[in-house]
Parts: C-alpha cells; sequence; structure tokens
C-alpha cells in the first residue's frame, strides 16, 4: 500500500443517501482524531453543496478535496484510487455498479469498504479480485454497514466468551423498534438504493447461490473444522416466548467466513439467523408479506413495479431515523456453557450504518499497527476485530454480555 496518497479517506457516492450521512459523520469525527478528506461523485455542483455543508459541521472541512468520478468512466475512478489510501463507495446496487469500483481500488492500491447486501455481489469480488488485491496488498471489505457489521462482530464477540476447543452454535435474533411501527411507516424507512439491492436478489437463483457458498466456505475451512449454517427452520425462543424467522441474508455468508479463517471459533462452528418475532399473528404477517414480495420479483414487470416504489437516492428523513432501533440478541452453546449477548443501536439502515462505515475506515487508516496482516476480500471481523469493536461502542453501538 502506497503512503503519499493526497487522501486517506474517499467517499465516493458522498451525494447519495447514505454517502452524504457517511461524509458528514466523518466531517464530525475530524474534529477528534485527524485525517484528510476527498467526497466523490459525478455531479460536482452537488458535490460543493456537501463541502460547504461539511465546513459547517467542522471549519476544519475546507480542505476537503472534490473529485469528478462515475461509475461509467473507469479513468475517472482510477484516478480517484491513486489518489487516496482508503474508498468507502456507498453506490449501489453494487451488482450493477460496484464491480469496476472494487477493480479501480485494487489497481490503483486503495482499501475498499462496501455496504453491499448482495451475496452475489460479495461471492463476484472474491473469485474476481482476491488474488489480484492480496498481491498488492489491499484490503477488499464488502458489508460494512447494518449488513453486516452487527452479525459479524456481534458473533465474534460472543464467541470469545466460549472455550475454543470445543464446538460451537450461535443463533442470532435480530428484531427492530420504532415510533412509527406501521407497514408504511416501517417502508419509508427504507432507502431506494436498499429497496433495489433487495428486490436484486430476491430470485429462486439467489437461493441456489447461497447453497454453493455455504459448501465453498465450508472448504475454505481445512486447517481443522467444520463451518455450516444452521438448518432452516423456524425457532421458538422459550425463555422469551418469540419466535426466530430465518433470514437468508449475506450475514450469514459474512459470520460463515470470519469463523473459517479464524481458530477461535472452535472445530466445529455453525450460525443462524433470524429476524425475531414477538407473536403468532406478526409471524404470519410478515410471512405472507414476503411471500408476496418474493414472488413479484420473480416476473419483469411487476418486479418494475416493485423498483418504482422507491427511487435510489431516496431515504428516511431525520425524524424518522431518529426514532428508530435496533437489537441483535446472540444465544452461543459449546458442550460446556451458554452465553447470551447482544449489540444495540440506533437507526440501523442509515444513522449507524455511516457510523459502522466511518469507524471502520477510519479503523484501517489509524489502527494500522495493531491490525492483522491479511489482504484479499476479508470480512470485517478479520481485517480489525478487536480494535473495531471499541470504535463502535464509543460511537454508540454497544456490545453487551446479557
Amino acid at each position: 500500500m502506497e503512503t503519499n496518497k493526497k487522501y486517506d479517506i474517499v467517499v465516493f457516492g458522498a451525494t447519495g443517501f447514505t454517502g452524504d450521512l457517511t461524509a458528514k459523520y466523518l466531517a464530525k469525527q475530524m474534529k477528534e482524531e485527524p485525517f484528510s478528506l476527498g467526497i466523490a461523485g459525478r455531479d460536482i455542483t452537488k458535490l460543493d453543496a456537501l463541502k460547504n455543508t461539511l465546513i459547517a459541521i467542522n471549519p476544519n472541512c475546507s480542505e476537503v478535496g472534490i473529485i469528478n468520478a462515475d461509475v461509467n468512466d473507469y479513468i475517472s475512478l482510477l484516478k480517484m484510487t491513486e489518489q487516496t489510501k482508503l474508498v468507502i463507495t456507498t453506490v449501489g446496487p453494487y451488482l450493477k455498479y460496484g464491480d469496476s469500483v472494487v477493480k479501480a481500488c485494487v489497481e490503483g492500491n486503495a482499501h475498499y469498504l462496501d455496504l453491499t447486501g448482495e451475496g452475489g455481489f460479495v461471492n463476484h469480488v472474491m473469485n474476481t479480485y482476491d488474488k489480484k488485491a492480496k498481491e498488492n496488498k489491499v484490503k477488499i471489505l464488502n458489508c460494512c454497514g447494518f449488513d453486516s457489521i452487527p452479525a459479524d462482530l456481534g458473533t465474534y464477540f460472543t464467541i470469545k466468551q466460549l472455550p475454543s476447543n470445543e464446538p460451537i452454535e450461535v443463533e442470532c435474533f435480530v428484531s427492530f423498534a420504532s415510533n412509527n411501527p406501521s407497514p408504511i411507516g416501517q417502508f419509508h424507512s427504507v432507502s431506494g438504493g436498499t429497496w433495489h439491492s433487495a428486490i436484486g436478489f430476491m430470485n429462486l437463483s439467489e437461493l441456489e447461490r447461497q447453497k454453493k457458498s455455504y459448501t465453498q466456505i465450508a472448504a475454505s475451512a481445512t486447517n481443522r473444522r467444520l463451518v455450516h449454517p444452521i438448518p432452516t427452520q423456524f425457532r421458538l425462543r422459550e425463555e422469551t416466548k418469540t419466535y426466530g424467522a430465518p433470514l437468508p441474508f449475506v450475514d450469514i455468508e459474512v459470520v460463515l467466513r470470519s469463523a473459517a479463517d479464524l481458530d477461535v471459533y472452535g472445530p466445529n462452528f455453525s450460525y443462524g439467523h433470524y429476524a425475531g418475532i414477538t407473536s403468532t399473528p406478526a409471524l404470519l404477517g410478515g410471512v405472507l408479506g414476503m411471500g408476496i414480495v418474493f414472488s413479484l420479483a420473480q416476473f419483469a414487470p411487476t418486479r418494475n413495479l416493485l423498483l418504482s416504489l422507491r427511487k435510489p437516492g431516496e431515504g428516511p428523513d431525520k425524524e424518522q431515523r431518529e426514532s428508530n432501533s435496533f437489537t441483535l440478541s446472540f444465544i452461543g452453546k459449546s458442550k460446556s456453557k451458554t452465553v447470551k449477548t447482544e449489540v444495540t443501536g440506533g437507526d440501523p439502515g442509515y444513522g449507524d450504518t455511516s457510523k459502522m462505515l466511518g469507524e471502520s475506515a477510519l479503523c484501517l487508516i489509524h489502527d494500522t499497527k495493531d491490525l492483522p496482516e491479511k489482504y484479499g476480500v476479508i470480512t470485517p471481523t478479520i481485517a480489525m476485530g478487536d480494535k473495531l469493536i471499541p470504535r463502535l461502542e464509543k460511537a454508540g453501538i454497544r456490545f453487551r454480555i446479557v
């Protein structure tokens, strides 16, 4: 990794919904730990306006650089990556717009962070760029937002409370709270980019891809153990009388990849990821709603109709974001011990995702000497688990033993 770069961090897609929040978060953090920042995108006028907003947050942002870069202009992306140590990209859906940015980071010797939840994109990046990224000592980190920082780091936090010489099983139950809990209110908590990404992976081929991914991850854990998902099924948590509905999200793959790489996960590790549901009617309603959306997403006309409901760049307002919160409850079991832990925070999709992205970037830039010498396409836990958790806690995302 070159050290004589103009910027420490560049936010690409900075005028989009999540990019804007991330740039503003970094502007605030610049007061505590100085670094050089660039903002990049294709609309210079919007970038100029954002820079003025950042200066109002922190006068030191007068030094923030503006970079003209477009996913459809690879030369512009390469020029961007050659100027910075690290790129945060919030330009999604990543299956559509992400490949060229990863390629430019590998060739331009810049670490890469995104917030994708698209497992197909992560597989593509691993198969295409892992070897070259290792050769260039570049770190490619996907899923550095709500997908999948809380699940990945929360599982790591949980298994560290258990003996590493015993088989370990971890179940994660995800729940949300809001002062506007209606389905319409919840829908308006979703940004356009996230909605388009979600519709993109709602298809039968994605489920088949996941199965193959689990097999590949298991095969990569050749040094000592088994790593696998808990078989898909609904769970009943007796101690809380709540249900767990399986969530076939990328979080499972990220957690299993961390487990395949790190010895502390035990000789045999399994993981399950569930929506925490408090009542039978809510369970039935959720299953019905997801079934309808999944069915509509299989056909081009109805899929396009779904996509039209939320445009890229749209997202929840500040009042809605500030009313949202999340809890991930973990139950970790080994032969001799059971532990319950929680990861809690505020608005999962945007407010806290911008914190997760920002703190991940700052960790890679400022904690370099304390991080493992691991490169290529790696998970947040593999890259910086022990250093990132305290950063997230300082930012208001809490990890605790229940």
